[in-house]
């Protein structure tokens, strides 16, 4: 991810005890790569989605918490995106 440097934690997420999730649109945005970039990177199970409502959305918080138990590269196959 070649964007703006954004800190993804668990403690910036919103806390209304839903999962945080973000639209691809979103995502690709903050990360400064084109939607169809992660879109391929969802299809590939490079980053974590989940289904909501029929939508595809990025899983923010399973991202956050990997990232705070130390990773840091995101290949694929690493999430199994249904």
């Amino acid at each position: 991810m070649n964007g703006p440097h954004i800190r993804l934690t668990r403690a910036a997420l919103p806390s209304s005890g839903e999962s945080a999730v973000m639209s691809a649109e979103a995502f690709a945005g903050m990360c400064g790569v084109s939607v169809e970039t992660v879109v391929g990177w969802m299809d590939y199970g490079t980053v974590p989605a989940v289904r909501v409502q029929g939508s595809r959305l990025i899983d923010l918080e399973l991202l956050c918490e990997d990232l705070e138990q130390g990773k840091d590269a995101f290949d694929k196959g690493d999430y199994d995106n249904d």
